[in-house]
């Protein structure tokens, strides 16, 4: 349905058929309820701190032991959190929260294959590509340099490659 067609409809509702649509929307989808939470109480902070500690969980569990986290997983967070949001300030703080947990990861855990390098540099140019968008990479860079500072406790290999996105998107 277009947003054109829902509008038409939502005009041709009784201000009670309106809000039982809403708490049905509410009840049925855990984004649709994650965003009306927000919207009636816009605690940025709050929400910030529950999606860390969700990447967080997905990092170390719930023993605090460090584990290979499923990165479809942390993206769909991040990518929740960025609908509910819709300020790239927070949502660019979340991203390198999290760039720099699965870099952390792969520090603690040790050697990793090709394939997970490959993976981890994916998301550390798309946290790249996402910070550049919104104007906030030199703000971040700070930040971005001690994320490649923890790759380099992994291998040089993926430092480098963490240098080569950076220099791609500032070069």
């Amino acid at each position: 349905m277009s947003k054109s067609k829902l509008k038409k409809e939502l005009a041709g509702m009784t201000q009670g058929q309106v809000s039982d649509l809403m708490v049905q929307l509410y009840e049925a989808s855990k984004e649709a309820k994650a965003w009306l939470d927000f919207y009636l109480n816009p605690d940025i902070d709050a929400l910030s701190e529950k999606y860390r500690k969700q990447i967080y969980l997905k990092c170390y569990g719930r023993s605090g032991k460090v584990r290979r986290p499923k990165m479809r997983d942390c993206n769909q967070l991040i990518k929740t959190f960025g609908l509910i949001v819709q300020d790239p300030t927070p949502v660019s703080e979340l991203m390198l929260y999290f760039m720099e947990e699965v870099t952390r990861v792969a520090s603690v855990k040790g050697r990793y294959s090709e394939s997970y390098i490959r993976t981890l540099t994916g998301q550390f140019r798309k946290t790249m590509e996402y910070l550049e968008s919104a104007s906030l990479l030199e703000y971040y860079m700070p930040r971005v340099r001690k994320i490649i500072g923890i790759a380099e406790g992994v291998s040089r290999y993926l430092a480098n490659e963490y240098e080569e996105v950076l220099d791609y998107l500032i070069g």
